[in-house]
This record gives structure tokens, C-alpha cells and sequence, in this order.
């Protein structure tokens, strides 16, 4: 790799930690990666960005060129010797027993060396293969799943069915309540519940208050029926499941735009669909909620 190539390679690498700084910086990062490892992008971006500018600044030491030794066809006497016995042998081949159909040709150019090729890309055209594609998801990026990756993530299948035992006394012991009496219920909690047969008996009935975001219900664009949702994770964007309930009102309304967070309040029922059950709130109203650090739940946390 020569002098140029080094330099450019490390701008290259400076450039790609200042982006991971400047997605912890703006907190960008929180939608795409869960709150835990967010240090691991600071700490990596800070060595990419001290090797690149290592790069970059310093020179780089020179090894002195080793001489190397030519291959036995250039060397000059040796050449002119060999060609020249080929030579004979070629005339007195054709002397002796007419025209020669053997003859091999040597490619003194191939033998020699002189038939150099490029190989690779050039440092431009390797930066700009990185660079584009990155400065154009970072333009153009919404940093949230689209309505239609949400629904593939899960937000509209109706939770796995599941049994664990579970009395209203649990839920007295277990889960607070606001002014209004309603149990504050975690969305999570309220989606699992709806695959529970025996849970349905307990928490069939009761004033709940869930909070998430707001999307839309499909088939019910007039806002008689939204779906509030969470998102849970392992680690990242990438192994996401959407988690989400249905909101019953009783006089549509879209004042509150989806995406925003909310608390939903309302009865919680369960309804079956397709010989599967899911929790929905009935008789929702929503009050502006304010939105967390970040919008992920992490997996056995």
C-alpha cells in the first residue's frame, strides 16, 4: 500500500468514527440499538476515529526498496547466449530435417516482468463504494420501522398461548395503581395476558392504564380503533418484535397522531380472533405521554 493510499484509508476510517459519534451524540442511536450497548458504539468510535487520524497526520517510514534479482531469461549475457544457441539449433533443425514445427517462442516481456496489471480499486472509488450508500441512509433514514415493517415485526398477530397461575391478589400486590384506580399495567404484561386463558378470569373487567405509541388499525381508518404498541429486543433494530393492543373508543377520534406516546386508559377484554384470543382496551381515552430514553424493551430484563 503506498504513502497515498495509507492517508486515504485513514481519512476514511476517521470519517466513519466521527458518524458513529455523532449517532451517540444526537441520540439517533437509541432507535436502532438498545440502551446497554450504547457505550460499545462510543468506546468503538473513539478508536476508529484515533487510528484514522493515526493515519491520516503521521508519515509513514519508508522501507528501503530490495534489489531484486532478475529471472535467469533477463539477465543480459545469459540472454544473448541462450538466444543465441537457440539459434543454431534452429538452423541446423532446419537444415537437417527441413522446416521446424516445434519451435517454442519464449515471451521475453512475461518472463521479464513488463506486463504489469492494476489491481484492486483505487482509494477513491473504495471510499465512495463506503461513503455513498452510508451518507444516503443517514440522509434519508426516518430511524423508526415504516406502518409496513411494524406489521411484519408483529404489531398485529395476537400474542403465543400460554398458562401460568395468577390471582387478583397478585395483581394487587404486584402492580400499582394511578389517581383514578386504574392498575398500570405494562403493555407487555397486557399482550401476554391475552394468550392466558386462566389470566383472562383475573384480569377480564378491570380499569387498566397502558402506555406506548399510537398506530393505526387496519380496516378502521375513521379512529374508531388504534393499536398502541412496544417494541422488545435483544440488542438491536434488527431482532425486533412489535408487541401491540387494540383501543376500542366510543367516539372516534384522531386529535393524537400516530406515533405519538400516549397513556390508554380503558377496560381491559379479550377478544378471540381467528380461534385466537388478544387483549384490547374498551372505552379507550388517551392522554399525552412523554416519550422515553428510549422506545425498546430489552428481552429477560
Amino acid at each position: 500500500m503506498t504513502d497515498r493510499e495509507f492517508r486515504s484509508f485513514g481519512a476514511l476510517a476517521a470519517f466513519i468514527g466521527l458518524v458513529l459519534l455523532y449517532f451517540y451524540q444526537s441520540m439517533r442511536l437509541k432507535s436502532y440499538l438498545a440502551e446497554g450497548f450504547h457505550h460499545f458504539v462510543l468506546l468503538g468510535g473513539l478508536g476508529i476515529l484515533i487510528l484514522g487520524l493515526y493515519a491520516l497526520l503521521l508519515p509513514r517510514e519508508k522501507a528501503a526498496p530490495l534489489e531484486k534479482p532478475s529471472p535467469p531469461c533477463c539477465s543480459g549475457d545469459d540472454h544473448d547466449h541462450v538466444s543465441h544457441h537457440h539459434h543454431h539449433e534452429a538452423i541446423e533443425e532446419d537444415q537437417s530435417h527441413g522446416p521446424s514445427h516445434n519451435l517454442v517462442e519464449t515471451d521475453h516481456s512475461s518472463c521479464c516482468g513488463h506486463d504489469h496489471h492494476d489491481e484492486g480499486h483505487s482509494p477513491v472509488t473504495a471510499s465512495l463504494i463506503i461513503l455513498i450508500p452510508l451518507l444516503i441512509a443517514m440522509t434519508f433514514s426516518e430511524d423508526e420501522f415504516s406502518l409496513e415493517g411494524k406489521i411484519r415485526q408483529g404489531a398485529m398477530e395476537p400474542p403465543p398461548a400460554t398458562s401460568s397461575p395468577f390471582t387478583l391478589e397478585d395483581l394487587e400486590k404486584n402492580v400499582s395503581k394511578n389517581a383514578a384506580g386504574q392498575f398500570q399495567l405494562s403493555l407487555i404484561d397486557a399482550y401476554f395476558a391475552g394468550g392466558d386463558p386462566e389470566v383472562h378470569q383475573v384480569l377480564s373487567g378491570i380499569p387498566v392504564e397502558i402506555e406506548g405509541r399510537l398506530m393505526p388499525e387496519k380496516g378502521f381508518e375513521d379512529g374508531s380503533r388504534r393499536r398502541i404498541y412496544r417494541t422488545f429486543i435483544s440488542c438491536c433494530a434488527a431482532d425486533a418484535t412489535i408487541a401491540g393492543i387494540s383501543l376500542l373508543f366510543d367516539t372516534p377520534s384522531l386529535e393524537i397522531p400516530d406515533g405519538d406516546w400516549v397513556r390508554a386508559g380503558g377496560t381491559m377484554e379479550f377478544e378471540q380472533k381467528d380461534g385466537k384470543f388478544q387483549t384490547v382496551i374498551r372505552g379507550a381515552t388517551l392522554l399525552p405521554a412523554d416519550e422515553p430514553y428510549s422506545e425498546f424493551l430489552q428481552r429477560n430484563q
